[in-house]
């Protein structure tokens, strides 16, 4: 009948006429790939969770990494040494855009990280992947628990919604300038077409301690800078969902 042959032109078709321009991949090459490409990525993955230290946290993210790895890896099978299939990749990618934003440096470091072991998983230079996913995840532990680049300066996060019509450099620095030793834009999201909500990396100035008395009894009092900023924040009217958060807890008004 016309369906068997059909079915049987369809297998022998998909399974075992690769065509004559198409190198032939042996199944176990594949499985390989897919072995060390997944096991390296977890490796990443896994030295990413725990060197991670901000609030910014992604278990999206984290989980993207391992499926990145394992993405490239195969990519690279696929093209194989053929140009005309590497270039028409380039096209086919080129016109995908990738509009989420990366909150920290670092998160760039860790995608080409992966990428790099996927290709060397893909091109069968496994011993590479393994090597640099060994010393790029030690380096990423030696960095973090010896504390390598801080300043000592703590830092925390401030979100806040404000109108797209205002200047917000304009209102917020004097009010940065009084109360904080550094600060830096962190992002900007838009909530509707009216209102965005800004967040800032900032550090607080240390403010000393003041002696004062009341009742004949003397007692000192450190004034909170946050609390201060919020207070300050606060008062502009059109300034709302203002949030100080430091990791373990966060004020709100």
């Amino acid at each position: 009948m016309w369906l068997d042959d059909f079915f049987k032109k369809f297998i022998e078709d998909s399974f075992f006429s690769l065509g004559s321009n198409i190198d032939i991949i042996e199944v176990t090459d594949v499985i390989i790939v897919f072995f060390w490409s997944i096991i390296l990525s977890i490796l990443i993955g896994i030295t990413y969770r725990g060197t991670h230290r901000s609030i910014s946290y992604s278990q999206n993210f984290t989980q993207t990494l391992v499926l990145l790895g394992v993405i490239v890896g195969i990519i690279m099978i696929i093209i194989g040494s053929d140009i005309a299939r590497a270039f028409t990749l380039v096209g086919a990618l080129s016109i995908v855009r990738f509009r989420n934003a990366l909150k920290e440096t670092r998160d760039v470091g860790f995608i080409f990280f992966v990428m790099a072991v996927g290709m060397a998983c893909g091109t069968r230079f496994f011993i590479v992947g393994i090597m640099l996913t060994c010393v790029g995840c030690f380096l990423m532990y030696f960095m973090t628990y010896t504390g390598f680049g801080q300043k000592g300066l703590a830092q925390d996060i401030l979100e806040l919604d404000f109108p797209v019509s205002k200047d917000y450099a304009q209102v917020l620095s004097p009010i940065f300038v009084r109360h904080l030793k550094y600060y830096t834009m962190l992002g900007i999201d838009s909530i509707d077409e009216n209102t965005n909500r800004i967040s800032f990396i900032v550090t607080f100035k240390q403010k000393s301690k003041l002696l004062s008395f009341k009742k004949s009894r003397e007692f000192s009092r450190e004034l909170d800078s946050k609390v201060e900023l919020l207070s300050d924040v606060q008062k502009i009217a059109y300034i709302s969902n203002i949030k100080v958060i430091d990791g373990s807890n966060s004020v709100e008004i």
